[in-house]
């Protein structure tokens, strides 16, 4: 498990949990470690000011509403409780998410997930864009799968090494 020298054992044992609940391998409970690295650096009381997304991957308010739930209300819950709430997130997308770059879609923008990494995502004078401009890596006013997982791909290699 990458960056495991981050999690206590309730933490560990959510994270497994959830893992044999999907069938999923190591490295797709690794891609979804490294997923929520990038989002909130591991912090559930990680909150983005500009868009109110909130938790371990960066819920929206809009994607809590379905949930029943509040910015607020997730906030109070610990990484263990959030990890409950990830899991019912990825309920739809989990059989989905083989590679890194499709378990990042499935918390970034799922239509995306198992489309090829040079599917535009959002072009300039698209508030998509707008608010993810720093993700237009060659600056050609069009963000790709690849380019918005760049990142991602950096923390999930980075673990590796760190674990190893």
């Amino acid at each position: 498990m990458i960056y495991r020298n981050l999690f206590n054992q309730e933490n560990y044992e959510a994270l497994r949990d959830l893992q044999v609940s999907f069938g999923w391998s190591n490295q797709q409970l690794d891609y979804l470690i490294a997923c929520m690295k990038f989002e909130s650096n591991l912090n559930p009381a990680a909150r983005n000011k500009l868009s109110g997304a909130v938790g371990l991957i960066q819920f929206l308010p809009s994607t809590l509403k379905a949930f029943n739930l509040t910015p607020d209300a997730v906030l109070t819950m610990n990484f263990s409780a959030q990890i409950k709430l990830v899991k019912r997130y990825f309920q739809p997308y989990y059989k989905r998410t083989k590679t890194l770059n499709d378990m990042y879609m499935a918390i970034f923008m799922p239509y995306y997930i198992g489309k090829p990494d040079d599917s535009i995502l959002s072009s300039e004078g698209e508030r998509a864009y707008q608010q993810n401009k720093a993700l237009d890596k060659n600056k050609d006013g069009k963000i790709t799968k690849e380019e918005a997982c760049i990142y991602v791909n950096h923390i999930y290699k980075k673990g590796l090494f760190s674990a190893g």
